[in-house]
């Protein structure tokens, strides 16, 4: 709900057609009749498969009305990725009958997500803060975009100092959120268990 991370070097390494240009066709999903290559997904030392890239390409697909490059980006994603990879993270409290809210972790500082990442707790922070002031929304599993009359955020803050919330000790840093939850088919998915947490979402520009 608020994708995977895409490292500096990455981007710099994608970050303008005359570098794009250097690299195999198939390392993009797309290239225009101008020869112009985008959707980058995979990484650019490896050759292989880059997690953050696909969901990245999945986003912005959406985001710029690429139907078919979204759904190709999808399918990929789907093929090469666990899907487990997508929810790192757990929801620490919900309304198990109605399925109407949920709380839980967007990030915890120095734990590593599906792609052996981690975050401190000044990144954590930044993130935190930029999203509240700039963002304030959701997606649903990296892929649809959630309008305010399907979910609202109604917290979102970092962590002061250690806490214990039942029988989860909540780490100083950690970035925690909570949803409204107004729409009844994701409420259905919150009660049976679907939504298992939160996951961060961006790309590199």
């Amino acid at each position: 709900m608020p994708n995977a991370t895409i490292n500096a070097e990455t981007r710099k390494a994608y970050d303008t057609q005359k570098k794009r240009r250097t690299y195999p066709k198939d390392y993009f999903l797309l290239i225009d009749e101008n020869g112009d290559r985008k959707f980058p997904v995979k990484n650019p030392k490896t050759g292989k498969y880059d997690a953050g890239l696909v969901r990245a390409a999945i986003t912005r697909a959406a985001q710029y009305g690429y139907k078919e490059v979204e759904q190709k980006a999808q399918e990929l994603y789907k093929r090469e990725f666990s899907p487990k990879k997508d929810f790192g993270l757990e929801i620490i409290a919900k309304d198990e009958k109605s399925g109407k809210e949920v709380f839980g972790i967007v990030l915890e500082p120095d734990k590593k997500d599906g792609e052996g990442d981690s975050f401190s707790k000044e990144a954590i922070k930044e993130g935190c803060y930029k999203f509240n002031k700039d963002f304030l929304n959701q997606t649903y599993r990296h892929q649809h975009f959630l309008t305010k009359d399907k979910v609202s955020i109604i917290e979102s803050y970092v962590a002061p100092a250690d806490f214990k919330l039942g029988d989860k000790v909540v780490k100083e840093g950690t970035w925690l959120m909570r949803s409204k939850i107004d729409d009844p088919e994701i409420q259905k998915d919150v009660r049976e268990g679907v939504i298992k947490g939160f996951s961060i979402g961006g790309y590199g520009e």
